[in-house]
């Protein structure tokens, strides 16, 4: 007899809890898909409300004593990668579409030394209620996304939005030979 993948996924959870020292808590039901990775390290906190799932891939990470907290009735979407060092907030019904990516550091790169030894700029990462992230948006440190909001695919948010707004990035599509003219015309035969 196969277990269902949501009492799987509830097993999954409760282990979780109990190996991480609370340090990951959850309101039950939740939705792990196989192959999510939750991790806190150095102090970092996971909170999960009721309802959430959790798509294949996904990658949430909390350390240096950071709290990361996702609301009731939210989904976080496949190979998504979030990595709080400080706080990062997602409200309740966010959707997250696939290969989202949400930070809320920098790494400091300007001074000398080794780069991966400098350490961290942090800001909080607030995301409100009922709020749509379509696929491949990256979401960077100090920012606040405001409920009801829709982030359209491909998007970079690097600056706060206000409630009930419709963000996307307005690109153009430059096709450019690879060979000039002239340097075609000088190739010989």
């Amino acid at each position: 007899m196969r277990l269902p993948s949501v009492m799987i996924g509830m097993i999954r959870m409760a282990l979780l809890s109990l190996f991480s020292c609370g340090r990951i808590a959850f309101r039950l039901p939740v939705r792990l898909d196989p192959n999510v990775s939750l991790s806190v390290r150095s102090g970092g906190r996971i909170r999960l409300g009721r309802h959430t799932s959790l798509n294949r891939g996904a990658r949430v990470s909390a350390v240096d004593n950071a709290l990361l907290t996702v609301g009731g009735y939210s989904l976080i979407g496949y190979n998504n990668v979030i990595v709080a060092r400080e706080q990062i907030t997602l409200g309740n019904h966010v959707m997250l579409g696939a290969n989202v990516c949400i930070y809320d550091h920098d790494h400091v790169f300007r001074q000398p030394g080794v780069m991966r030894d400098l350490g961290y700029t942090t800001a909080p990462v607030t995301i409100g209620d009922n709020v749509w992230i379509g696929a491949g948006v990256m979401i960077l440190k100090g920012v606040t996304i405001g409920s009801g909001s829709v982030i359209a695919a491909g998007t970079l948010v690097n600056q706060d939005i206000p409630e009930n707004s419709l963000v996307y990035n307005r690109r153009e599509l430059v096709i450019k030979p690879r060979i000039t003219e002239r340097e075609q015309n000088e190739i010989p035969g």
